[in-house]
């Protein structure tokens, strides 16, 4: 059997019943248990990972992870979950970090957007043929800072990890834009949307 697309579309939620929550004072939430910034549940309890309900991914878990230990050793990091990087495993990759366009103007962001054709990168030429996809930077105009990235290109998975710091520690626009990408490499088309941003 031949197809042109195969859309895989699963959803899963937190198991949370049978597990003693009731012996430590917990009542569980609709999306989980409910932690505060610190992945704190209850007095000198935490949770970590998919029973939180906050973006379901491995790296998320090791994140509250590393945040809860060093709650428990004394050293009270809060979590921040502004640049958390979403992939789909897929034929090109698709990647994503931060809000999309319409996610910021909700905010009341004044956003300003770029996409980039995946031509624009010469790794196209080195890494296949016919290859095809693109990448794009959503920018907080005021601020003139990034707020989003995504991409639908090969090795999107590796490459979107300039833009999650980017986002995460709030990079001014004209320091990436000063800034140079291994050539040839995929990550040259994050340079080119950043350069392309008309703020």
């Amino acid at each position: 059997m031949n197809a042109e697309r195969l859309l895989v579309a699963v959803g899963r939620a937190p198991r949370v019943e049978g597990i003693g929550l009731d012996t430590v004072g917990i009542e569980p939430g609709e999306k989980g248990i409910v932690i505060d910034q610190y992945c704190q549940a209850a007095e000198r309890v935490y949770a970590v990972g998919d029973v939180t309900g906050v973006s379901p991914f491995t790296h998320v878990a090791a994140y509250q992870g590393w945040v809860a230990s060093e709650c428990i050793l004394g050293r009270g990091h809060a979590t921040d979950y502004k640049a958390v990087p979403r992939v789909v495993f897929s034929d090109p990759e698709i990647a994503a970090v931060g809000l999309s366009a319409d996610q910021a103007r909700e905010q009341g962001i004044d956003v300003a957007t770029a996409e980039v054709d995946i031509s624009k990168a010469d790794r196209a030429e080195t890494f296949g043929k016919g290859l095809k996809g693109k990448a794009g930077v959503v920018a907080d105009r005021e601020r003139g800072v990034l707020v989003g990235a995504w991409a639908v290109t090969p090795l999107a998975s590796e490459w979107i990890h300039t833009a999650v710091i980017a986002v995460k520690a709030e990079v001014p626009l004209a320091t990436l834009r000063d800034s140079m990408m291994q050539f040839p490499t995929f990550s040259e088309m994050f340079l080119a949307a950043v350069r392309a941003v008309d703020a």
